[in-house]
């Protein structure tokens, strides 16, 4: 694994083996926080093969709509790079659930799929590999 960013609200690390990229927030993250996240996932994905994506948003807290909506944005981008799909780890916060959801109306639904833990969320990208 090398680590891509590493803040005080999300990690982000590649997985050489895979071509994943893996995504670990905690708590509540500044709307510039979550941008430069968003960026640097945008980032390295122009220069990296990335396949997959998972969220880990078990322990995020809410996030601004205004921040959802920049992130669902990012999606076509990162599938026009070649990303084949990506999967969120449901977080606690019902309100956090929310915007999860209201960030992938519309996109790829196929491609972008919901999941109680990270081994479900891992077990399904397999068949993207």
């Amino acid at each position: 694994m090398n680590t891509v960013l590493n803040s005080p609200v999300v990690k982000i690390d590649y997985d050489y083996s895979r071509k994943q990229l893996v995504q670990t927030w905690t708590g509540f993250a500044s709307s510039g926080q979550f941008r430069e996240a968003i960026d640097a996932t945008l980032h390295f994905s122009q220069s990296n093969p990335v396949r997959t994506i998972i969220s880990d948003t078990l322990n995020q807290s809410v996030v601004d709509p205004a921040d959802t909506q920049y992130a669902a944005s990012a999606m076509p981008k990162l599938f026009q790079q070649g990303l084949k799909a990506m999967a969120f780890v449901m977080p606690k916060n019902v309100i956090t659930q929310l915007s999860l959801k209201q960030f992938a109306e519309g996109k790829r639904s196929d491609n972008i799929k919901y999941f109680p833990s990270i081994i479900e969320a891992r077990k399904w990208l397999e068949s993207f590999n």
